[in-house]
């Protein structure tokens, strides 16, 4: 092979790597362009045929349905600013139960020599393995059975997407804490510090990237939670805004403009943090992940 046929294959290649990694990012960016489009359209041009791939007449009154008139109950945007509220409660309290608990656990299982650790890591690690649906129907018994006044409330959803989301934080702080060299923690140790003060003086700053990361994936995690709130919560007093989504599609009448801007206005924290935070999450999980 001669290096202008070597040279020629080259570019073929690349050509081709360009073709295939611009049609991935075309199949990723046109269900969000679609979704945008949408939401920016009444109801009769949604419905006209063939789709149009831009909006004729841009409105911004599907978004401003979701704000306007909040102090009337069961309107629209009472629901929606309702919906948010128990999104923002029932995320922000389970990333800080899943942080708090999990790198306790986390730091524990790297730290001390327990018998049986690694098959309780795994342990932790399967909690994430199994399906939600194929635990819908046991957590449902136990919730309805033994804790009904949890049902319908923002307390009991809080509760499930730990039970979720612990074990993953558990497992990636494992490692984390396992690639920190353990010198420091054990010179405080010899100068009188107890093991608690080794672990929030010393451990838990060395960690901050991989605790960032795994609070921003445990925020991400429960903030897209759909199945849960769909059975443990479906009345509005305890829904979240998947769910708000999800209702605002009638039995006779489907409006998709007003589902595609509330889906647009969900979207736009996690579009957020990985935006702003995707290269901390990537980098905290990638540090710990040497020794596991």
């Amino acid at each position: 092979m001669t290096r202008t046929q070597a040279s020629r294959r080259r570019r073929m290649g690349g050509v081709l790597v360009g073709v295939l990694i611009g049609l991935l990012v075309l199949w990723s960016v046109l269900p969000l362009y679609w979704l945008v489009t949408v939401s920016l359209e009444n109801l009769r041009q949604v419905s006209q045929v063939p789709l149009s791939f831009y909006p004729p007449t841009p409105t911004l009154n599907n978004y401003l349905g979701m704000f306007l008139h909040p102090d009337v109950v069961n309107s629209e945007a009472y629901r929606f600013l309702h919906a948010l509220r128990n999104s923002l409660f029932a995320s922000v309290a389970t990333t800080i139960i899943c942080v708090f608990l999990g790198s306790a656990t986390g730091y524990v299982l790297a730290r001390y020599p327990i018998r049986g650790r690694d098959l309780l890591s795994l342990g932790f690690l399967a909690t994430n393995l199994l399906p939600q649906i194929a635990l819908v129907v046991p957590f449902y018994v136990l919730v309805v059975v033994y804790a009904g006044f949890l049902y319908d409330t923002n307390w009991v959803l809080i509760l499930l997407y730990t039970s979720f989301i612990l074990g993953f934080v558990v497992w990636v702080m494992r490692g984390y804490f396992a690639s920190i060299p353990k010198d420091l923690e054990d010179a405080a140790r010899i100068d009188g510090a107890g093991w608690f003060t080794a672990y929030w003086r010393i451990a838990l700053p060395l960690a901050a990237p991989g605790l960032f990361a795994v609070s921003l994936l445990s925020f991400l995690l429960s903030w897209d939670q759909f199945l849960l709130p769909l059975v443990f919560a479906p009345d509005p007093s305890g829904y979240n805004l998947p769910f708000f989504i999800y209702s605002l599609n009638g039995q006779y009448l489907h409006q998709y403009n007003e589902i595609a801007a509330g889906g647009v206005l969900t979207s736009i924290p996690p579009v957020l943090i990985v935006l702003l935070f995707g290269r901390y999450i990537v980098s905290g999980l990638t540090a710990g992940g040497v020794k596991g």
